[in-house]
């Protein structure tokens, strides 16, 4: 099936998507919301200087705690430290909520579109000339892409995949308004809907995906075509696998909400995760059964060097947009380590839980 996903990506390109829009006589007004624990003041500067240098916002918001004493170079919207959610929301959650609590009450409403980022990811400026001149649905979200690439040689091999399920998976799903795939980085919803919705799901994690399926589920979600979306890999293997623990608990335990939302992707990601295991169970008994059982059938044969075929060719699909040649050539002799290096996140999260009353703050930048 993720051929036939890579085969729909290539055929229906960027382009092809973009053309289905038309130029909006009124644009939208756009802000950009950073929400920041307070760990990288000066990454969160640059941000903001980035994206103020695009001239396409009109306002750029940085949420963040009362803690954090820094003054940032842009709008503030501080969350006082004795603010409660009414589910009891914590860390992120409750500050987004707190954030849209503040921009509904300064007036921003259907007329305006809110890009959020996390303090160690960007955007460019056709991200935000898409949201700004072409943007319909009441959410939207795009591709992502590298940056600082390197700084942790199996950390930024193993996020290529995340690229790969990107281009893959995102731009149908998302074209479809049926997202699969939501990030924190680069989501973009208009803030009558965000209010509406809101963030106090009092969960432990996955407020991007019940937030991107609660769009859907009432309203359209689309995916925007042209621009990235830009993240940098963990620095580290203990942050690297501290991320994956998250993702990992924020889907099993979320109180049952992405289930209740939509079944389908409930099950999507439970899949995803058996078959990864599974998948590193046969990367094993691959050579072993090629040498102990050599009378295998021809189409036992065919099948099993199909799939690993196949699982090649998934990582080299999300390496080729990194346009290095370096690269893929790197990502096809670290394919295997770099497949067990990811699927080993799993074990590590069953075996050493997380504290699920905090929110595991990870260096990438």
């Amino acid at each position: 099936y993720q051929l036939m996903l890579i085969q729909n990506s290539l055929d229906v390109t960027d382009r092809v998507l973009f053309e289905r829009h038309k130029r909006l006589e009124n644009p939208n007004n756009v802000i950009v919301a950073i929400t920041t624990n307070g760990m990288d003041t000066d990454v969160v500067e640059k941000i903001i200087i980035r994206v103020r240098s695009y001239d396409v916002a009109s306002e750029i918001f940085v949420v963040k705690e009362e803690r954090d004493a820094f003054h940032y170079s842009c709008n503030e919207i501080t969350v006082p430290s004795d603010y409660v959610c009414s589910n009891k929301s914590r860390c992120k959650m409750r500050a987004m909520q707190y954030g849209i609590e503040v921009l509904h009450e300064m007036g921003y409403g259907k007329e305006t579109y809110i890009c959020h980022l996390d303090d160690d990811s960007i955007i460019d400026r056709p991200y935000l000339e898409f949201i700004k001149f072409y943007l319909t649905a009441e959410g939207a979200q795009g591709c992502i892409r590298l940056r600082a690439w390197g700084r942790h040689l199996f950390s930024s091999l193993s996020d290529i995949i995340r690229i790969s399920n990107c281009e893959a998976w995102c731009k149908k799903c998302n074209s479809q308004s049926k997202p699969q795939f939501v990030h924190g980085e680069g989501l973009v919803v208009r803030a009558d809907v965000e209010y509406e919705i809101g963030w106090d799901y009092g969960t432990y994690g996955a407020e991007d995906l019940i937030m991107g399926l609660s769009i859907a589920d009432k309203y359209r979600f689309d995916v925007i075509p042209v621009g990235h979306i830009y993240i940098a890999p963990p620095t580290s293997t203990r942050d690297y696998y501290k991320q994956r623990r998250r993702w990992f608990w924020s889907l099993m335990n979320n109180k049952g909400v992405v289930r209740k939302l939509c079944f389908k992707t409930w099950l999507f990601y439970m899949y995803m995760y058996v078959a990864g295991m599974l998948g590193l169970i046969d990367l094993c008994l691959f050579p072993i059964l090629f040498i102990t059982m050599p009378d295998l059938s021809v189409f036992t044969q065919f099948i099993a060097v199909f799939n690993l075929l196949c699982f090649f060719g998934y990582y080299q699909f999300g390496a080729a947009y990194m346009h290095r040649l370096s690269i893929s050539v790197m990502m096809f002799l670290m394919t295997i380590p770099v497949a067990f290096y990811d699927g080993m996140t799993s074990v590590y999260a069953l075996l050493f839980p997380p504290d699920f009353t905090t929110f595991e703050t990870i260096k990438k930048v």
